[in-house]
């Protein structure tokens, strides 16, 4: 049986990684001859769509079975297209979770665990026992608490404290939040969340480190285009997915149509989606906020 596990490393001896679309690696293993496969993550830093392109990486491997620590809604779905059955709440060491699989501990589960862009924001929690559940999102924000006891900190993850100090600038605070890195100062604009300059060395450093992350996921965008753009050219077959509309929930808000990389979406009564062009990246599944697109098997 050739199975996928996420993963933190890779190699058996690693942890099952929590998230499934940006978890670090994929390990393809073959359970009957424990023949290992390790593929780091494509789909790591992308804005949106990162556990739907994840799961078809999967499909286009061949995996019958996937084990993770958590799946949402949109890859559950390609899952469900392909035939792919999901174990979800594992965590621990690779090797255990696959000798446990073997054993026959697990089941595979009827409905995703987790909430869409669950990845976006959790923290990669893997604790030591394969099986236990996966808790939710947690993390944790630094502040120095200013006045006398209760303070507000801005915390490098988006955390705000409670000082317990006494006196100016007293107290350092705990909070928790997501694990998404927070800019000290910046604007939102239409693609995405731009950081202004800053001064000092901790902000730049921020600034530097966001600006990194959005330059990952330009890249990985004009890849996925590049990639379809060679499928095409070389006659190659149309992907087994293509996205469709839910006439009934569609309010043709337009928030699909500029994220399209292929400008397969029109605007009329409702979103229309030309098949041909569709390459079913899942960034309009991923940003309509009615939940109106889906992915679904190509006519």
């Amino acid at each position: 049986m050739k199975i996928a596990i996420t993963s933190t490393g890779p190699t058996l001896d690693d942890n099952v990684e929590a998230r499934f679309g940006r978890c670090p690696y994929f390990l393809i293993v073959d359970t009957d001859t424990m023949q290992l496969e390790a593929i780091e993550n494509p789909n790591m830093a992308l804005g949106g769509g990162a556990g739907i392109q994840s799961a078809q990486l999967m499909s286009e491997k061949g995996v019958t079975t996937v084990l993770t620590g958590n799946c949402g809604p949109n890859a559950f779905n390609v899952f469900g297209q392909a035939g792919i059955q999901v174990i979800v709440g594992v965590s621990g060491p690779i090797r255990n979770a696959v000798e446990q699989l073997k054993a026959g501990r697990f089941s595979s589960a009827s409905e995703p665990n987790v909430a869409s862009h669950f990845g976006m924001s959790a923290t990669a929690v893997n604790p030591m026992t394969t099986g236990q559940p996966i808790p939710g999102p947690v993390g944790q924000g630094g502040g120095m608490g200013r006045g006398g006891g209760m303070g507000r900190g801005m915390g490098q993850r988006g955390g705000r404290g409670m000082g317990g100090g006494g006196g100016r600038g007293g107290g350092r605070g705990m909070g928790m939040g997501g694990d998404a890195m927070v800019p000290l100062s910046g604007s939102v604009q239409a693609g995405g969340l731009m950081p202004q300059q800053t001064a000092g060395p901790a902000r730049s450093e921020e600034e530097l480190e966001i600006l990194k992350t959005q330059a990952q996921e330009m890249n990985a965008q004009l890849k996925a285009v590049n990639d379809r753009i060679v499928q095409i050219e070389s006659g190659g077959s149309v992907s087994a997915l293509v996205a469709a509309v839910d006439a009934d929930k569609c309010t043709t808000c337009g928030v699909c149509q500029p994220m399209c990389p292929t400008g397969a979406i029109s605007l009329g009564g409702i979103a229309q989606i030309d098949q041909e062009k569709c390459t079913a990246c899942g960034r309009c599944v991923a940003e309509c906020p009615q939940g109106a697109i889906i992915l679904k098997k190509a006519t």
